[in-house]
């Protein structure tokens, strides 16, 4: 059987997940661990590979999307053009119950079907004993009665023993994907170097393929209005070989989830380490010379006698690097623009951009421009060590 892989439509994100060379998304027949906070993305994450599948793998694609927390308010009938979640959804309340869902899913797929389950959150699961526990807890107090033993450990010790172990032999060897969402909360550990935990412990780490976090970086505001986000991810855990990969990419809210100004701040080095746009958001050149650097911006400010108005200038002393500043400088003045066209080529804004491509259908360029330069960056950083082994057999002794 021919392992598919599911993508989220961002190629720069799936080749965080893919961790690998010509390998974009998730196998089948794993489970993947989403964390993050409450505006970090998770929902919307999983709405996009959904999406995906949906328009990729057609009628042979299944799904359910396990909402726990019965939280769920996604439009996605504007956003995707169908419903993902269905008249009468699926609310798992224990961990018990949420495998037991995801087992008949995974026994009803036939061969020749695709599917996923979104299980939202693992933080809004109880276990039976949790609940059998609290009710007696609370008949303990109606009795004036001390009730000994620790209360919730249940959950813990089945997704340990059980849960992950289990999960991973029922999907196996099924087109399926199963996606957890999960919360962060602060970590009370006092022998843990990690500001933040979330439900399942090591074990979900043990037993996932991939496991990424999210974290907001920015929002996006359009006349002081918020309309998206930039978020920020990291593999912390992929049975891969480039684990530990990281990217920023961006969410509108009436959008999706924003793969070509994704794919755009990351060719042209759009995003600070905050997550912010940076000067040359407003000048991108998609052919020419992209990125001149400091020694060839003081050239053409020098050729075009500008040189001495920018050392007067206020942006000869803002914060950031020269170049930065004195692209800056050459942006503030439509004539400035025009001169440093001509020496550099035609420039667009990110949004200007961002249409061009739509009008032109060239997605698929920039995809490829993407993957090429994530994959220099890649090889820029092997070891080129001598391999230690080779595949001849040594001789056999007779």
């Amino acid at each position: 059987m021919e392992r598919i892989y599911f993508r989220t439509g961002c190629i720069l994100l799936d080749k965080v997940l893919g961790g690998a060379k010509n390998i974009l998304g998730v196998p089948a027949g794993k489970f993947i661990n989403i964390v993050g906070d409450k505006s970090a993305g998770k929902t919307f994450l999983s709405n996009e590979f959904i999406a995906w599948a949906y328009y990729n793998l057609g009628k042979n694609f299944k799904w359910i999307y396990d909402d726990c927390e019965s939280g769920y308010s996604f439009d996605t009938q504007s956003l995707y053009g169908f419903d993902i979640m269905p008249d009468e959804p699926i609310h798992s309340t224990t961990v018990e119950e949420a495998f037991y869902h995801i087992t008949k899913f995974a026994e009803k797929l036939k061969e020749n079907q695709f599917g996923i389950y979104v299980l939202d959150s693992l933080d809004g699961l109880t276990s039976e004993e949790q609940d059998k526990r609290a009710k007696e807890r609370i008949k303990s107090i109606e009795d004036e009665k001390e009730m000994k033993g620790t209360y919730g450990m249940g959950k813990a010790k089945y997704l340990s023993q059980e849960f992950f172990p289990q999960l991973c032999s029922v999907i196996e060897n099924k087109n399926i994907l199963v996606i957890i969402i999960s919360q962060i909360r602060d970590n009370v550990d006092m022998f843990s170097f990690e500001k933040y935990a979330r439900a399942g412990g090591k074990a979900l780490d043990f037993y996932a393929h991939s496991v990424i976090w999210l974290a907001t970086a920015k929002k996006i505001e359009t006349m002081d209005t918020p309309v998206g986000v930039v978020v920020k991810a990291k593999t912390t855990k992929s049975k891969t070989p480039r684990p530990f990969r990281e990217c920023f990419f961006s969410f509108l809210y009436d959008y999706g989830l924003d793969g070509i100004g994704t794919s755009i701040d990351y060719l042209f080095d759009l995003r600070t380490p905050k997550g912010e746009l940076n000067k040359k958001a407003n000048a991108i050149q998609w052919d020419g010379n992209n990125n001149p650097d400091k020694k060839e911006l003081k050239e053409f400010l020098d050729e075009s006698g500008l040189l001495e108005k920018f050392e007067d200038s206020k942006y000869s002393d803002l914060d950031g690097s020269d170049a930065d500043n004195m692209f800056a400088f050459i942006q503030s003045k439509k004539d400035y623009r025009q001169k440093y066209q001509e020496k550099f080529g035609e420039t667009k804004t990110r949004d200007e951009l961002i249409s061009w491509i739509e009008e032109n259908n060239l997605e698929k360029e920039l995809e490829e421009r993407v993957d090429r330069k994530w994959e220099d960056f890649e090889d820029s950083i092997k070891s080129n060590r001598k391999r230690k082994y080779y595949a001849t057999q040594p001789e056999s002794e007779e």
